[in-house]
Order: C-alpha cells, then sequence, then structure tokens
C-alpha cells in the first residue's frame, strides 16, 4: 500500500482526497453491469428525488463486486484516519446523472456544519464522511462534482461561495475521491448524451444511525460469510438496538457481536 500520509494530510487540510487508479477496469466494468441490473430491476420505481438521475441503494447487500471495494486498503485507511478504526457503513449507494440533470445546489453531507473543536479533532469530528467511485470519466460535461476545498473548517454560507473558490473533480475512471461530510460539494449538470456512472460509500462514525439498516437488510448467508470488516461495517461488531415498538428494543445478533450499550 502507498505511503497514506499525503493523503492524511490532505484530508485534514483540504477536507478531500483523490486517489487515483483504484479500481481496476475489470472492476469498474463489472460495477457498471451490477449497477445495470439493478437499475433495470428498479426501473418501475418512481422517485422524485432527482428527475433525470438514476438512484439506488444498499449495494452491498445486492453484488459481490460492492462488497468487494468498500473494503480495499486505502479506502480503509483513509475512513479510519477520519472516523476511528470502528467506523461502520452509513450506505453504499449509485447516483448515475443522465443527459438534462441540472446542478445540484451546493451542500454539506448530513446537515449543519460543526467546527473543529480546541483539541483532539478526530476523536469527535468529522461524524461522517464519503467517498465517491467514478466509474464513468468525470468531466465539465457530463455533472463533475463541484467542491470547495478547505471548507469542512469554514463556516461559511453556502450561498456566499464564489464561483471561483469552486473545483471540479475531473478522473479516469477506477478513481475515488474521499471527503470529510462537511465539505461543500454538488453535482454538476450533465449536458452530453451519456450516462455518467457513479457509487458512492458514506461512512460514519459507530454511534451515527446509519442510512440503512444493514442489520435488518443483509441477508443471513451473506453474514455468515462475511469478513469481520464488513460485518464491522454492516454494524454487527457493535450493534445498537433498533426500536420494534415505541418501548421495546431488540438486537439482530450476530456471533461475536458486541452491544454498544450496557442495560
Amino acid at each position: 500500500m502507498e505511503d497514506m500520509e499525503r493523503h492524511f494530510r490532505e484530508l485534514d487540510e483540504l477536507g478531500y482526497t483523490i486517489l487515483e487508479d483504484f479500481l481496476t477496469s475489470k472492476q469498474v466494468e463489472e460495477a457498471i453491469l451490477a449497477l445495470e441490473e439493478i437499475y433495470e430491476c428498479e426501473k418501475d420505481v418512481v422517485s422524485l428525488h432527482e428527475p433525470n438521475t438514476k438512484r439506488t441503494f444498499n449495494l452491498t447487500s445486492r453484488a459481490e463486486i460492492f462488497r468487494q471495494i468498500i473494503q480495499l486498503p486505502r479506502l480503509v485507511a483513509c475512513m479510519e484516519y477520519l472516523l476511528g478504526s470502528d467506523y461502520i457503513l452509513s450506505d453504499m449507494g449509485g447516483r448515475s446523472p443522465m443527459r438534462g440533470v441540472s446542478s445540484q445546489g451546493l451542500h454539506r453531507d448530513g446537515g449543519i456544519f460543526i467546527p473543529n473543536p480546541p483539541y483532539n479533532v478526530h476523536a469527535i469530528l468529522p461524524l461522517a464522511a464519503q467517498s465517491m467511485f467514478a466509474l464513468s470519466e468525470f468531466t465539465p460535461d457530463n455533472g463533475a462534482t463541484r467542491f470547495v476545498p478547505g471548507s469542512h473548517i469554514r463556516d461559511i454560507d453556502l450561498g456566499a461561495v464564489r464561483p471561483g473558490e469552486e473545483r471540479l473533480f475531473i478522473c479516469s475512471p477506477g478513481t475515488v475521491l474521499i471527503y470529510d461530510n462537511r465539505l461543500i460539494h454538488g453535482g454538476g449538470p450533465n449536458t452530453i448524451d451519456e450516462i455518467r456512472y457513479s457509487i458512492q460509500g458514506f461512512c460514519c462514525r459507530k454511534y451515527i444511525k446509519p442510512f440503512c439498516d444493514h442489520t435488518r437488510s443483509i441477508p443471513r448467508d451473506l453474514i455468515e460469510s462475511a469478513s469481520p470488516l464488513l460485518r464491522r461495517l454492516w454494524g454487527f461488531e457493535y450493534q445498537s438496538a433498533w426500536e420494534e415498538s415505541p418501548r421495546d428494543f431488540k438486537v439482530m445478533e450476530a456471533s461475536g457481536a458486541k452491544p454498544v450499550f450496557d442495560f
């Protein structure tokens, strides 16, 4: 594995880092084929969240390729640096903008800005981090992601960001952009007749409620055959109770799991 110190430094100073040649061409091809199958199966599912964009979620339960790439060492090293060695997967989803999709508004993932404290920031912040896998070439014409370097530690109004402060994530297929969830960013417009394939592995600290409840959505056979790392990412190493009724909580049991709570 390459020397990761530069990437860790960029995550601290810029709020993002780029891992080039992260996926092989074979992995990119497998991921696109798996995405296309899922999109076809879900073609009748209507979403008003973002017109002209194909979206799907919970990819690690859907195909082996997604379970493989979310565990690749360089990605894990960056996430552990930001979120601690016991971080979990909030969700791995697909976002593939088609021709006609407009620019996303600039935003931070996860809500309001939280400033760094005057002590060991890595003990509590950031609360989450994103990994964006480029499966297609990212260009200015097909909706490449815009982002504002350093905005993860700047309490600035989103409407006050000047165009000159934005950068574009221009890259080849197989590249991954990893960023602090507080980094200001947004997808660009796709103005060409080609879909831009990408997937996102959003991770969080173990005490943050994930977007996807893996402990109730991952098939039992996948849980039993998963690596220790993947079981941890799904939330089976340190498990929070889920609510069965207003005052009745239950843990989905997995061999070797330890509860977060002590009551």
